[in-house]
């Protein structure tokens, strides 16, 4: 089945677009209740579909961290008001979707796959909304907004009960600005009983919410945040000693780990590169300064494009800085940042002779 689905859909993948676009036609149709789920624009819809789409087949043959993504989409579906028959039917529009584009390739046989595939898929999310006796959401309200650049804004906000969030895991959120349209944002610190979380936020080409919070969001607008997601935290049996990598606002996943690890007590080394195109895009390393030398197992490397001379600081990308210092086969490895630096960057490691299995990164959460 795995060959199938696999073969099968990289048959059609040239055609994402037009796969995704036919999937919500085929939905509103045969379901047009589920219109109102669904922001006025689709356009960042359907990308997340596709994103989804892409994760899941990729993960196929990996069931154990397969299942967690799909428990944790599950419990996440739930601030949509989804129920159980909207599986039915989006599994209905899926694979008519993809019947349609794959013409006299969608045989029996691949069919057949595909009705399995998204059985074993739709039941896991099921049965993880359906367990989950938390709040579907948490409202949160705005206690800081500050902009640290024309492109840039740090914003703090306060929860009224703890959100169950683990240090480098990230939260959809929903702003008064756009509603129904939630976008992925990584907590910049480690879950504290003051119930603040810190987002750092930088606008993106189409950012419809990224533009919105950094220009208009205010102290007082209240939030919604969705349950917690991705696999990118800490695992509490391991001792060893750790490399961060940390492009542009993929800082916020990296201090977040090494906050908690500073709640731990940790005495693990860890070695973190944070980089950007130019050394004012570094938005945060005086605060990352401070840090290690508060921390001597803490050693931070700033990285910028040009020049990087002239500031102490080195000169390359992520990738290739940090691929100059070897192999770090020691290490455990984070990467975080926008999607091509994070291809970039496991790219140039693993022809350093990093070890994949040690490199950990969020290919789902891209926005």
């Amino acid at each position: 089945m795995v060959a199938i689905i696999r073969a099968s859909f990289e048959a059609v993948a040239p055609r994402a677009d037009e796969l995704t676009q036919l999937f919500y036609g085929w939905l509103f149709r045969i379901a047009p209740e589920t219109r109102e789920l669904f922001p006025v624009t689709m356009e960042l819809q359907r990308t997340r579909l596709l994103r989804a789409l892409i994760h899941v087949v990729q993960m196929v043959d990996r069931p154990d961290e397969l299942s967690v993504f799909l428990r944790q989409l599950g419990r996440d579906h739930r601030k949509f008001g989804v129920i159980g028959e909207h599986y039915d039917r989006v599994g209905e529009a899926l694979l008519g979707a993809l019947g349609e584009i794959a013409g006299p390739l969608w045989t029996t046989e691949v069919k057949t796959a595909w009705v399995g595939a998204y059985g074993v898929v739709a039941q896991a999310m099921r049965d993880a909304a359906d367990a989950e006796r938390g709040p579907a959401v948490w409202m949160a309200r705005v206690m800081e907004h500050r902009r640290v650049a024309p492109d840039l804004a740090i914003v703090r906000v306060q929860t009224s009960q703890p959100v169950p969030y683990q240090a480098g895991q990230y939260v959809t959120v929903e702003t008064p600005q756009r509603p129904r349209m939630w976008r992925s944002l990584t907590p910049a610190n480690a879950p504290g009983p003051d119930c603040v979380m810190e987002f750092h936020v930088h606008t993106v080409p189409g950012g419809w919410v990224s533009r919105a919070i950094v220009s208009h969001a205010r102290v007082g607008d209240v939030w919604r945040i969705g349950p917690p997601m991705g696999q990118m935290t800490l695992d509490p049996r391991s001792r060893a000693d750790l490399l961060m990598v940390a492009g542009g606002t993929g800082l916020a996943p990296a201090r977040a780990l090494i906050e908690q690890l500073m709640i731990d007590g940790s005495d693990r080394k860890v070695a973190l590169f944070v980089g950007g195109r130019t050394w004012s895009s570094l938005y945060d390393i005086d605060t990352l300064r401070r840090m290690a030398q508060d921390n001597p197992w803490l050693t931070v490397v700033p990285v910028v494009e040009e020049d990087g001379r002239r500031y102490g600081a080195e000169t390359g990308t992520l990738g290739e800085v940090v691929a100059r210092y070897g192999a770090w086969a020691d290490r455990q490895v984070v990467v975080a940042g926008s999607p091509p630096m994070v291809r970039s960057t496991v790219s140039a490691m693993l022809d350093a002779g990093t070890p994949f299995m040690q490199i950990h990164y969020d290919p789902y959460h891209t926005d």
